[in-house]
């Protein structure tokens, strides 16, 4: 989701630790020798993994609200995440890379490796065919950064839907989305170690399109924000790493 101010506007906004003591937190699994996202087959060990649900509609208006999960775990390459959407209303138009994806049916991933400081954080959106954008903020220091293209080209995706969708599709429809994450990506961008236990990242996960009949923004840890807005650190979550 682009966000409704600029970036500095964020310099007097309260850390999360300063708003509020924040009880969303979600234990990232580790989990040995995954099958690989290339090969085209599902995890089976996905089902040891507990879901989260993306549902908090944070008192802003919208007329439908998918069920969607996601589940996460790691191994020394990876994060990974599985998400499952129980969708209607769903357009996909986006095919450029960095592109505006919010605007179709879109699962987001917010993150920051700096608990304490998570001003400085990454947006992952991917549209429901597989399109992806990656973004880097600093807030602290006011810049902004879209990930490049061979980077994003290293980042594994399975999708279920393929294509584009130009006709939006109003009766229901489940649709997956698996990722791969390589920490190799994120180190580009800002220095971090491979995760282990005990490390603690922040974090929210969100559910949004724009470009359709029902508009929509759902989030896992609540937001508070007069119009939809994921690009508020403030209001992460914690991921745990086990």
């Amino acid at each position: 989701m682009e966000p409704e101010s600029n970036i500095s506007a964020f310099h007097d906004s309260p850390s999360a630790a300063e708003s509020h003591d924040n009880p969303f937190v979600y234990k990232v699994k580790r989990i040995a020798h995954l099958v690989p996202i290339e090969c085209g087959q599902t995890e089976d060990k996905w089902i040891t993994v507990e879901p989260l649900k993306i549902n908090q509609a944070n008192s802003w208006q919208m007329k439908f609200r998918p069920q969607t999960t996601v589940k996460l775990c790691y191994d020394e390459e990876f994060i990974r995440l599985m998400y499952i959407v129980r969708d209607k209303y769903v357009r996909c138009l986006t095919t450029e890379p960095n592109g505006p994806v919010h605007k179709d049916s879109c699962v987001e991933f917010f993150f920051s490796p700096f608990v304490d400081t998570p001003r400085d954080y990454f947006n992952l959106e991917i549209n429901c065919c597989g399109t992806i954008k990656l973004g880097y903020k600093s807030v602290l220091r006011a810049t902004s950064v879209h990930a490049k293209e061979e980077d994003l080209k290293r980042i594994l995706i399975r999708h279920s839907l393929t294509g584009t969708i130009q006709e939006e599709i109003t009766q229901r429809v489940e649709w997956t989305l698996e990722v791969a994450l390589p920490f190799d990506v994120v180190r580009k961008y800002c220095p971090i170690g491979v995760p282990g236990a005990g490390t603690r990242w922040r974090a929210n996960f969100y559910k949004c399109a724009e470009d359709n009949s029902h508009p929509h923004w759902l989030s896992w840890a609540p937001i508070i924000s007069a119009r939809p807005d994921f690009h508020l650190p403030q209001f992460f979550g914690e991921m745990e790493f086990c």
